[in-house]
């Protein structure tokens, strides 16, 4: 009796923790960290995205504000949050900054944050919309990932791109420009829980609006 009554409370904690999963959830997985590495100029540049709630929260943590085009003015360890429109807030800690950023704006590093196409539920609709082709199966950080090619816009630009794909998360990722091809390659994928103070900011930490006035108005993100 004992064993029935334990089976069955075991089931009801996996049917409730199944039930919490969001409809429109990015990620086929609860919580976990991505390690991702990066070759810049012979330099490996490393950052870690932490999620929760089945990816619709991240944090990226970089140095030196991360792949994207408003980290280059930024020293340190930032902190990138991502909520569950895609409106970014990038903090730097040290300096007890912030910066809010809106979905789709400058805040998006190359690969950071939530990926833009939800992979976890691909549509064909979204698959003729940005030339979607799957390539077969290959193994990165000890995943199984379903690979992808696509053509991507970048400021007025058509990319092609190659996407490595487990449960949602992209763990591996390669851009063909006229510069070259770069991209970013997991070297550690970690399923566990989560501190909930990633996703917050800090106290003390005042939160600026970006202003894209001081960019001439150019605010596609990279």
């Amino acid at each position: 009796m004992k064993k029935m009554f334990l089976a069955a409370a075991l089931l009801a904690v996996v049917s409730l923790a199944n039930a919490q999963a969001p409809a429109n959830a990015p990620y086929g997985v609860k919580s976990g960290v991505i390690t991702m590495s990066m070759d810049m100029m012979g330099n490996e540049m490393i950052t870690e995205t932490y999620f929760d709630d089945y990816g619709l929260k991240t944090a990226q943590v970089s140095e030196g504000g991360g792949f994207g085009m408003m980290g280059g003015g930024q020293s340190g360890k930032t902190r990138t949050i991502t909520d569950k429109d895609g409106a970014q807030i990038r903090i730097n800690e040290a300096e007890k900054t912030a910066t809010k950023f809106p979905a789709g704006g400058f805040g998006g590093g190359f690969g950071g944050g939530r990926n833009q196409i939800n992979w976890n539920n691909l549509t064909d609709q979204v698959k003729k919309e940005n030339n979607i082709k799957e390539l077969g199966k290959e193994t990165v950080a000890g995943k199984e990932c379903t690979k992808y090619s696509m053509t991507m816009d970048m400021m007025g630009q058509s990319m092609e791109q190659t996407v490595w794909i487990y449960k949602g998360i992209m763990l591996k990722n390669l851009m063909s420009t006229e510069m070259g091809e770069f991209g970013q390659t997991c070297k550690k994928f970690e399923e566990k829980a989560v501190d909930a103070s990633m996703f917050t900011v800090p106290a003390g930490v005042k939160v600026e609006e970006f202003d894209p006035s001081q960019f001439g108005g150019f605010g596609g993100g990279f």
